[in-house]
């Protein structure tokens, strides 16, 4: 997709957020990019985490005047520098 058609515009916002995943630790990492539909985090060991994986993130958020933030992600895409993940609400399950 390119960045024309996307949904949701990203900005390059590098925030810290809390990730967390049903098995594993929480852990801080940096964003690369944030929109209102999801962010990327810059991780080295992307591979770790499956595409499909539903995590939990809580940040401050940049687009809503850093109020703090949770929300409930779902992985859609990886790569070198990370994974990108979009918001979902529960409701959609």
């Amino acid at each position: 997709m390119s960045e024309n058609n996307r949904q949701f515009p990203r900005e390059e916002i590098h925030i810290e957020v809390e990730l967390k995943f049903l098995n594993d630790e929480t852990r801080t990492v940096i964003t690369r990019d944030v929109s209102q539909g999801g962010l990327f985090l810059r991780l080295k060991n992307s591979s770790h985490y499956p595409m499909g994986e539903m995590l939990n993130l809580r940040f401050k958020h940049p687009l809503e005047n850093y109020q703090e933030t949770v929300k409930d992600g779902i992985i859609v895409r990886r790569g070198e520098q990370g994974i990108a993940v979009a918001f979902i609400e529960m409701e959609e399950f």
